[in-house]
């Protein structure tokens, strides 16, 4: 088997790691498994940096049949292509009526975002010449699920963490005395590029109201992903009056260090396919507050692996974050992490891997 993971994603995001994980894990048990995607994009850097294969994107349009046929002639060295993001997904099904042989790949759309597609492209583009259709989330596949062309072809498989890299065991680094936070502050974390749907708003505005209400502890919030050291996430924190409390770092590469050292892990989603940094955080055994949004509710149990707060509001979260400042270092604190721990390993990206070669084993097999 040979297969093709395609994303057309210039920066770096979740669904972009995933892309990247399939192929690291896919290749490690013996699949050879290269990547398509655009040379200047964070994922062809990496990739190759790992040593696997990468294609570029021929296209530059949306629709441009020379081009259609330029990347059909890459497609059809492939027994499976997996697309990961809608426009590669749409750059590889235009292409599709020009491969030249006479089998065709087998074609896997992985859909990762919990907004409902058109009618149209579920007759069209998400099941013509489709075999399968990969949700991260079951909320993602109940919304796939609902188009009868679609029905048969919906497989949940979420997303996976790397557990061998968030572990604790292998944070080293004394990050908190590189970024100048004194060791009696308790560290709050987001990772999540600044967008409206990741809700850096209600989470400013609550953590706002807790340092207002928790005035004897000391508290700094990181803010953590592409975006977040941006003019408009800066006039948002000033807004709130928390530029000494509030660390926006932007793009990283080290989580599992700032998780290292973060006490308590806070994910204000609105929206949410599945929460890939939530489940990082979890692996890594800290105290999440996370909202009710998505795919989270398939794994993130209240008061069982964490604490769950109302989607967009920011009373709940305020409360949420509140208890789980009081709570740090009581054995409820101990026990929701553990639990987290154990949550984020049926998670793990291995397990994932397999699964998704099973499944284009399966599509291959007819």
């Amino acid at each position: 088997m040979k297969v093709l993971q395609v994303t057309s994603s210039r920066t770096w995001s979740g669904g972009t790691e995933q892309c990247l994980l399939l192929s690291k894990y896919m290749n490690a048990l013996g699949v050879k498994t290269d990547i398509l995607c655009f040379s200047e994009s964070q994922i062809y850097k990496r990739a190759n940096e790992l040593g696997i294969r990468t294609r570029v994107f021929p296209n530059t349009k949306k629709l441009d049949f020379s081009e259609a046929k330029k990347l059909a002639s890459i497609l059809e060295e492939y027994d499976v292509v997996n697309t990961h993001i809608p426009l590669a997904h749409w750059f590889v099904w235009t292409a599709f009526p020009f491969i030249g042989r006479k089998s065709k790949p087998k074609l896997v759309y992985t859909r990762r975002v919990l907004y409902d597609i058109s009618v149209f492209s579920a007759f069209t583009k998400y099941n013509i010449f489709v075999d399968a259709l990969i949700g991260i989330s079951k909320a993602i596949c109940e919304k796939l699920r609902k188009y009868p062309p679609l029905k048969r072809k919906v497989f949940y498989i979420p997303s996976g963490v790397e557990l061998d890299r968030f572990s604790l065991r292998k944070v080293t680094l004394d990050l908190k005395r590189v970024l100048g936070i004194d060791e009696d502050t308790l560290v709050i974390t987001n990772v999540a590029n600044f967008q409206e749907v990741k809700g850096h708003s209600f989470l400013l505005a609550a953590f706002r109201k807790v340092l207002d209400s928790l005035k004897k502890r000391k508290l700094i919030l990181l803010l953590v992903g592409r975006g977040t050291n941006s003019s408009n996430a800066l006039g948002l924190i000033k807004k709130f009056n928390l530029e000494k409390n509030v660390m926006p770092l932007g793009f990283r590469k080290d989580i599992p260090e700032i998780l290292g050292i973060t006490d308590v892990f806070v994910f204000p989603s609105v929206e949410e396919g599945l929460g890939s940094s939530l489940l990082q955080a979890m692996a890594m055994e800290r105290l999440v507050v996370a909202s009710d949004a998505g795919g989270i509710k398939n794994y993130l149990i209240p008061d069982v692996n964490g604490i769950m707060v109302e989607r967009g509001s920011v009373e709940s979260l305020y409360r949420g974050l509140v208890k789980a400042v009081k709570i740090l270092g009581t054995p409820e604190a101990e026990r929701l992490k553990r639990e987290a721990g154990k949550t984020a390993k049926k998670f793990d990206i291995k397990r994932v891997t397999e699964k998704t070669l099973e499944l284009y084993r399966e599509i291959l097999n007819g």
